[in-house]
C-alpha cells in the first residue's frame, strides 16, 4: 500500500496578486523587461509592441505579436507589484479594474 503524502507547502505569494493565482509561464527575462519598461514610464500597449520589436517569445514560443490585448502584460505587472498605466487603451483599462476587483494590485506601486 501507499502513502498519499501531503503536497509541498505553497510559497508565500507575490505582492500584488492573489494567492490563488498561478505562477506565470513566461520567460523571467520578458517579465523583467516588462517591469523595466513600466518604471520608464511606458503604458501598456508601449510594452507589448516594444516586445515585439525586441523579438520577445511568447509562453508558447511564437513571436511576440505586432498587436496585443495587453492581458499579459497587465498580470506581469500585478505580479510585479507594478500599477499598469494603460494609456488610454478602454480595453487595457477595463482589463486593469477586471483584475482589481479579484484583488490584484493591492499593493501595487507606480511605474
Amino acid at each position: 500500500a501507499t502513502v498519499a503524502q501531503s503536497p509541498p507547502p505553497r510559497p508565500p505569494p507575490q505582492q500584488g496578486h492573489p494567492a490563488a493565482s498561478p505562477p506565470s509561464r513566461q520567460d523571467p527575462r520578458l517579465l523583467a523587461r516588462v517591469v523595466e519598461l513600466a518604471f520608464a514610464g511606458r503604458c501598456v500597449g508601449e510594452i507589448d509592441r516594444q516586445l515585439h520589436l525586441e523579438g520577445f517569445l511568447t509562453s508558447t514560443g511564437t513571436p511576440w505579436p505586432r498587436s496585443n490585448d495587453g492581458r499579459v502584460v497587465v498580470r506581469a505587472l500585478f505580479r510585479a507589484g507594478v500599477a499598469p498605466l494603460p494609456g488610454g487603451d478602454a480595453r487595457v483599462a477595463r482589463y486593469v479594474k477586471e483584475l482589481q476587483e479579484k484583488g490584484y494590485g493591492r499593493a501595487a506601486r507606480g511605474g
